[in-house]
């Protein structure tokens, strides 16, 4: 951890000259070693072999990791920070992945991964051999078929049944596939691209967003439906039920099947004994359902994540994600934002968690200057007229406040307390803030992911008033139109404001952008572009147009800009939606270029300055990307950031690193301000056009 507050001034040709604003960064690297001393960088799943060796997807590294049982972390295959699709041996012959996400192990000690990015599966053997058992590189599709002759559509989770039967999450195509040992693949549940809570059998069963699956030993199968808040169980037969929680409604509440709530559960695992143990991603907690579909929590509190090893309640957990279970009933935990992998031991009616390894890094929710505060994955950040910031701090359910002085305050919310009650200051509380917005009078809006509201925060001498302007926390998410809270979000990210006052919301899981416009002491809910639940990319009018996945939302005086995943979209005030740059068809990547040529990989936060030029934290690649109109088109180039290549290093250029930035805003003088989520800070930069080098020490 550093031990100055430097500030930096940093201009460089086509450069974006970064310094560390606020927060401390700390925790993901590529390191093997022994315990703590190994780092993982965003890791997403585990699987855990017959010896008791753990396996994980290391995602952001694109590598696969073994742990040992005493600890020690050594690289199985993959070449670290190099993302790509190369077959090999090891890591003598490079073989290469692109952001592995899924993982299982067989009874011979093979791995099966869903190589994401590449749009593949891989085999692992244990020898180190990596070949690709199915899939078309970089190609999204739904195609059956054999070996290369299948496709798929962004895998996610795998397991392996006692014959030797391959399932895969299947999670854009919200399908459940089945690859068998000859290489021949099929759709065993669910219907591709159609989304739903539904039960039943085959391709009558709906799923939302599958993201795990596990395997009893009885052959049925259980999947985390991350969209749906629930836990489905298909038979042999493909027979879909839920197992737990009640389809799209998110809570915390421990009980007995649909009785039990979920939110955003992306981690499954199951025991001998037919016990099925879930990463309740978006509540920070572990949770164990027995075949009685029984729900108790095993470990963490909802809403206060953290880092922290102990018993039950006490332990925290910072967006886990995949989860495996050896034959002592040991649990293990990719606890993904926080780079470490936990280890869960059931002792009697207790559960104590410890740290196996990586080394968290420096988060929390003090109140300081510079580099003396800390955030816990701090996502959007807006800027006012006099220079201040203001930034959504996540996992501690807070609003700060940074001056441009670098000091830290906290003003709405108290850090660890989830709800949605409105009030004043610390009084006031949020449940998943994602981004937010400033007027010229002072008042600030936030969007809520979890709550399905958008909340005002308004100065009231030197106190702040929360007040919900639309949207029910205590109603299911929704589509519906309406006035205040009689209208319905689903899961939202994204918000900005017209001059005009109207704010716009990026409606993110019903796929469409929202208008929000004042009227005397209310506020009026529209769609203003894309048809809810109609995924897509279609450029169009109003409706007929189609969002994939609306995150980010700027404005100026011109138009609305959208940060939809892999593309860049532009919104006319009349609502007509063009794309800038981006190509929603082709695998994630990095390259720079006009149009299609350009390509994205999980764009978040987006920003523009007063001369039209756009700015993107392309959070999957760990880069800054800027956006140039150049006549008819728009040039993208990177600003700051290597490919693949996260961290939470200061410098010019490609020598700067991010790990999953989300949040950018950019301030009248050209400032930048990029929130670098992953390392629990926040960087302030300059686009220069000089190649002049100043620092200054404030402190040694």
């Amino acid at each position: 951890m550093r031990t100055c507050n430097c500030i930096k001034l940093v201009l460089a040709l086509f450069g974006l000259g970064l310094t560390n604003f606020a927060g401390a960064p700390g925790g993901p690297g590529i390191a093997d070693g022994i315990g703590s001393a190994a780092q993982f960088n965003v890791p997403h799943s585990a699987a855990v072999d017959s010896a008791g060796n753990v396996y994980v997807g290391d995602t952001f590294n694109h590598t696969i990791r073994k742990i040992t049982p005493a600890g020690a972390v050594t690289t199985v295959a993959g070449l670290a920070g190099n993302k790509g699709y190369v077959d090999g041996v090891g890591t003598a012959e490079a073989p290469q992945f692109n952001s592995p996400i899924g993982l299982s192990a067989d009874s011979a000690g093979n791995l099966y991964v869903s190589d994401n990015g590449n749009q593949t599966i891989r085999k692992v053997t244990p020898e180190g051999v990596v070949t690709t058992v199915a899939g078309q590189v970089g190609v999204k599709g739904s195609a059956n078929g054999t070996g290369t002759g299948a496709s798929f559509n962004s895998p996610n989770g795998t397991a392996v049944d006692s014959a030797g039967n391959v399932f895969v999450a299947d999670l854009a195509n919200r399908t459940i596939r089945k690859i068998a040992p000859s290489g021949a693949v099929t759709t065993f549940a669910g219907s591709t691209g159609l989304q739903g809570t539904n039960d039943g059998v085959g391709s009558t069963a709906r799923f939302t967003a599958p993201m795990s699956i596990a395997v009893d030993n009885s052959n049925n199968l259980y999947v985390a439906d991350q969209g749906g808040n629930t836990i489905r169980k298909i038979t042999p037969g493909a027979a879909v039920t839920t197992l737990a929680g009640l389809g799209k409604i998110a809570g915390t509440n421990d009980g007995v099947g649909n009785a039990a709530r979920f939110v955003g559960p992306e981690g499954v695992a199951v025991d001998s004994a037919g016990n099925v143990y879930v990463s309740d991603t978006g509540n920070d907690t572990i949770r164990k359902i027995t075949p009685g579909g029984v729900v108790t929590t095993l470990a963490g509190s909802a809403g206060q994540s953290g880092t922290m090893d102990g018993t039950n309640s006490v332990a925290q957990f910072h967006t886990p994600r995949g989860i495996a279970v050896d034959s002592a009933t040991n649990i293990y935990v990719a606890d993904s934002v926080n780079s470490t992998i936990r280890k869960l031991v059931l002792v009697g009616t207790n559960c104590v968690v410890t740290t196996l390894a990586g080394g968290a890094s420096a988060n929390g929710s003090v109140d300081g200057t510079g580099s003396a505060a800390r955030f816990h994955f701090p996502y959007g950040v807006a800027v006012d007229g006099a220079g201040n910031l203001y930034a959504v701090d996540r996992s501690n359910d807070d609003i700060r406040k940074i001056t441009p002085a670098g000091v830290v305050t906290t003003f709405a919310g108290t850090p660890g307390q989830i709800g949605s009650a409105d009030g004043k200051g610390g009084a006031a509380q949020f449940y998943g803030p994602e981004e937010l917005t400033v007027d010229g009078a002072g008042n600030i809006y936030v969007v809520e992911h979890f709550n399905n509201t958008v909340r005002q925060i308004a100065p009231d001498g030197t106190n702040w008033i929360v007040t919900t302007v639309a949207g029910c926390a205590s109603c299911a998410a929704g589509t519906n139109d309406g006035t205040g809270i009689a209208a319905r979000f689903n899961g939202p990210f994204g918000l900005t404001l017209d001059s005009s006052g109207n704010l716009y919301v990026a409606d993110t899981g019903n796929k469409a952008i929202r208008k929000i416009s004042p009227s005397q002491s209310e506020w009026v809910v529209t769609t203003f572009a894309g048809a809810p639940l109609q995924g897509g990319s279609l450029d169009g009018s109003g409706t007929n147009a189609r969002f994939a996945s609306p995150v980010g939302l700027a404005a100026n005086a011109n138009a609305i800009y959208v940060a939809d995943s892999s593309t860049i979209r532009k919104i006319s005030f009349g609502g007509v939606v063009t794309t800038l740059a981006g190509c929603p068809t082709c695998a994630p990547g990095s390259s720079d270029g006009t149009g299609t040529n350009a390509i994205f990989w999980t764009a978040r936060g987006v920003a523009v300055d007063g001369a039209g030029n756009l700015y993107v934290a392309d959070s999957a690649n760990h880069l800054v990307r800027k956006l140039t109109p150049n006549g008819s088109d728009w040039m993208v180039t990177t600003l700051g950031g290597s490919p693949g290549q996260a961290g939470g290093a200061d410098g010019v250029g490609s020598d700067a690193r991010f790990n999953q930035p989300t949040g950018v805003a950019v301030d009248s003088a050209g400032n930048l301000y990029v929130v670098d989520s992953g390392e629990d800070r926040i960087t302030k930069g300059r686009p220069a056009t000089a190649t002049t080098v100043v620092q200054f020490d404030t402190s040694s």
